[in-house]
């Protein structure tokens, strides 16, 4: 698995150079869901990764994720759902 570990690459999401070992496993045990974007023509990663991910691993990586908005929206509902409150900032008179 580890046959391409020692290629660099710049990765958006950190801001710096990584190697693909942090990619194939930037998820724990899965791969991070930009590896093709960032390694597709430079290492034959769709034969790495059907060879080494089953693919309902493959599925879950690669799933549509929900936008920024539906992310705060989610959060927003689990918030109000807890009863937790957040407390009001205090009034200028």
């Amino acid at each position: 698995m580890n046959e391409y570990d020692h290629y660099q690459t710049y990765c958006r999401s950190l801001g710096d150079c990584i190697h693909f070992s942090y990619c194939r496993a930037a998820g724990g045990e899965q791969p991070c869901g930009r590896i093709l974007e960032c390694w597709a023509g430079r290492l034959p990663v769709v034969e790495f990764l059907k060879k080494h991910y089953t693919p309902e691993v493959l599925e879950r990586v690669f799933a549509p994720q929900p936008g920024r908005l539906q992310r705060i929206m989610d959060i927003a509902e689990k918030v109000a759902g807890s009863g937790s409150r957040v407390a009001a900032p205090p009034s200028i008179e």
